[in-house]
């Protein structure tokens, strides 16, 4: 699970991010994706098991897409839509700036998309997000 908004990125001994807690694990929020504003509040939650996009649509309940993560290799992450055949996964890199994180595909059906996502404290999937003020 990603930290909290007191926890640290850092391991235990206080050294840089590793595989296991890798720095673009946690919550983002979704600035840009692939030239353009998210059409509604979108949202990514990635952990080393799984990088989930939460839309806020008009419903109640935020819109959970799941992303089972096969493989992590520092900044280099290995995952496919749930329920997928593990050979039709996707390579994604991810590069963590300050609090902003940019996603780049580099295979399969998104293949040169780009997010850019600004980190948050809260996990949207708790949020209650006003989609029309946004």
């Amino acid at each position: 699970m990603p930290p909290g908004p007191d926890e640290s990125d850092s391991a235990p001994d206080g050294s840089a991010p590793t595989d296991a807690h890798p720095d673009w694990a946690g919550f983002w929020r979704v600035r840009r994706w692939d030239g353009a504003e998210p059409a509604v509040p979108t949202y990514y939650v990635a952990t080393p098991n799984t990088w989930d996009v939460v839309k806020h649509d008009s419903g109640p309940e935020p819109y959970v897409a799941s992303h089972p993560v096969l493989e992590v290799d520092g900044n280099a992450i290995l995952l496919k839509d749930e329920g997928a055949a593990d050979e039709d996964a996707e390579q994604w890199h991810a590069e963590v700036d300050g609090e902003t994180l940019r996603v780049t595909a580099h295979t399969g059906p998104h293949a040169d998309a780009v997010g850019v996502a600004e980190r948050i404290a809260t996990d949207p999937r708790e949020m209650e997000v006003n989609v029309s003020a946004d």
